[in-house]
């Protein structure tokens, strides 16, 4: 998988496992990073999720949430509470 990523050329389903378990470490590492401050909400940790996840595939916010509707392994990965 390494010498893909670094050939610049993925098949799609090369790029869904890399994008799903990018997206399996990101939630793993915002929730652990942020739910242990007394002071964080959801909210922002799910913002912080989208935001990352949004860079990843280059989209605007209206186009992430539509790109996440009609993908239901990834939507349901970040389980996030607004989508």
């Amino acid at each position: 998988m390494k010498e893909t990523l670094n050939s610049g050329e993925m098949k799609e389903d090369e790029f869904w496992f890399v994008a799903l378990e990018f997206a399996e470490v990101v939630v793993e590492r915002a929730r652990g990073m942020f739910k242990t401050k007394e002071t964080c909400d959801d909210y922002i940790i799910e913002y912080c999720i989208v935001e990352i996840m949004r860079f990843f595939f280059g989209l605007s916010l209206i186009l992430f949430y539509a790109f996440l509707r009609d993908h239901g392994e990834l939507r349901y990965i970040l389980k996030l509470k607004g989508a």
